[in-house]
């Protein structure tokens, strides 16, 4: 499926793009690309790199690894040894992200609400049957009782967060998507504007095996590693939609599903985040769009329920004032105003409607960060002193012991086998297998 050559407002790759910027896909394309977003996988990348896959890239991810422990970061991103992990029937945030991907199409941008929502639901449960047919395919199984029963609740619980989502907080008025689902790559450079590269086994093995893929078609190339220059080392990430508002600023949209919303201080965590500052660092500074700020939308894994029905009228309430209930005021108001009316004009819902305006459940935060150039340009500097440091043949790998970090950390066992002199590469051999990140599949 090829995506359009323009943008529904007109705005094509020249005008949206400046022109030391590509996008590799085989062609130059739209920035505006308004196909199906699960077929919609360009690359915004900055030229000089020639071919997407010849290239060291490093994520966000990586990067906080390598701050928080280098013999964890070593392990997990330099010898690509994961976690052996029993297979899932469903990953809900796989799932609920390709639902996202289909509310914001932009083709059904304009469609009406219930439509967007039916559109989302669909590509959510689609998702999620593929999931399973997956899981039947590799454990050569069905499900059981329990797990059937799971699956169910999880479906049930996705699509009642689309819809609630779409009918009541999709700001169809305030933006337009203009793609989602994106990747990018970013060259990290010096202060000086010099180009980074990297020499190590990776990134050689890489190389040599295009150098074969060219000798197949006829390409002679002999090339020694001591004279080999390395590849070039690029910042690369996923943006979940880049958004334009009315004015014609560009908005990086992130969405989270989560069980525990954040606190109150919120906003300085985000201020604080390196993906916040790295995704508008590369696409602003680095490729120069226009980039507004970072829209990072929290979605508590849940959406509002009508409350519960006393099984008795207590206290003249027909309906349960618990503080436990996964309700709003406004599904709550709705519900009693309709079926225990008396009470209502009464006022005997009155205290537990005031509670849950002030204090009841949040089902949905919508921070926007802003980012000054002078932050941008310190988190361009400082990513290049991280990449440098990485990328040392001469690097220490050493522990970062911490009771709160170790205590989660997947590789402590064999990471405490290696302190005390114990076999640590029995402990990985069999506790982890080596697979590249999921990036890089």
């Amino acid at each position: 499926r090829t995506p359009r050559t323009r943008s529904s407002s007109g705005v094509g790759l020249r005008s949206a793009l400046p022109d030391k910027c590509l996008v590799i896909q085989g062609k130059q394309e739209p920035l505006c690309s308004h196909g199906d977003p699960r077929y919609n996988r360009s690359i915004i990348i900055k030229a000089g790199v020639q071919v997407q896959d010849l290239v060291h890239e490093i994520h966000t991810t990586e990067l906080r690894s390598f701050r928080g422990c280098r013999r964890r970061w070593h392990w997990s991103f330099g010898l690509d040894l994961q976690p052996a992990k029993t297979q899932s029937v469903f990953e809900f945030g796989i799932a609920y992200h390709v639902g996202m991907e289909a509310m914001y199409n932009p083709d059904t941008w304009g469609a009406p609400r219930q439509l967007i929502a039916q559109f989302a639901e669909a590509a959510f449960y689609d998702e999620a049957q593929r999931q399973k047919k997956a899981f039947y395919a590799l454990e050569d199984r069905g499900l059981g009782d329990e797990e059937e029963r799971d699956y169910d609740e999880q479906i049930k619980l996705g699509r009642g967060m689309i819809n609630w989502y779409v009918m009541n907080h999709v700001p169809l008025k305030e933006f337009v998507p203009v793609y989602v689902e994106q990747t990018f790559q970013v060259l990290i450079t010096d202060p000086d504007g010099n180009q980074l590269y990297c020499k190590c086994n990776k990134c050689w093995q890489k190389y040599q095996n295009s150098l074969l893929i060219q000798h197949k078609e006829g390409l002679e190339t002999i090339v020694v590693r001591s004279g080999w220059k390395g590849l070039p080392v690029v910042f690369e990430g996923r943006v979940d939609a880049i958004v334009r508002d009315a004015k014609g600023d560009y908005w990086i949209v992130d969405w989270k599903t989560t069980i525990r919303m954040m606190n109150e201080d919120s906003d300085v965590i985000l201020e604080l985040d390196d993906q916040v500052a790295g995704y508008v660092w590369a696409l602003r500074v680095a490729l120069g769009l226009n980039i507004r700020g970072f829209r990072y939308i929290e979605l508590k894994k849940g959406f509002p329920q009508p409350p519960t029905k006393n099984k008795v009228v207590r206290l003249g309430r027909s309906f349960s004032i618990s503080k436990n209930q996964d309700t709003d005021v406004q599904t709550f108001v709705q519900t009693v105003k309709q079926r225990d009316n008396g009470a209502y004009e009464a006022g005997l819902y009155d205290e537990y409607i005031d509670w849950l305006r002030q204090e009841g459940p949040v089902f949905l935060n919508d921070h926007k960060v802003y980012k000054r150039e002078a932050q941008l340009r310190n988190f361009g500097i400082h990513l290049w002193m991280q990449a440098v440091e990485m990328l040392s043949p001469d690097l220490f790998l050493y522990p970062s012991p911490g009771r709160f970090s170790c205590g989660f950390c997947a590789y402590r066992e064999p990471c405490l086998d290696k302190d005390q002199g114990g076999d640590y590469e029995y402990a990985l051999a069999t506790s982890f297998e080596r697979k590249p990140r999921y990036y890089s599949l």
